[in-house]
């Protein structure tokens, strides 16, 4: 799926779907909702945890925490979660 494909299904612009994967910006945890439902996995799956609550967890602590990432570390989170 390409970042314009992404964009379209999220209802994200395409310059807001770049700048996650460069980094730029952090994307919400509303934000990775709408983008595993893009990809019609659940978060769970993009977060490759095993319970909600994990999930929840996890999507809380990167939101907190995504400024502690460096740019590459975003970018590849991204990435990740666009191939799934």
């Amino acid at each position: 799926m390409t970042q314009r494909d992404l964009a379209a299904a999220t209802g994200l612009t395409e310059a807001a779907v770049s700048r996650y994967v460069t980094g730029a910006r952090e994307p919400r945890a509303i934000t990775v909702a709408k983008i595993a439902k893009a990809l019609d996995v659940s978060p769970q799956e993009l977060l490759g945890t095993v319970t909600n609550d994990e999930v929840d967890g996890a999507v809380r602590l990167i939101a907190r925490n995504a400024s502690f990432l460096t740019v590459e570390q975003r970018a590849e989170l991204i990435a990740a979660l666009a191939k799934r």
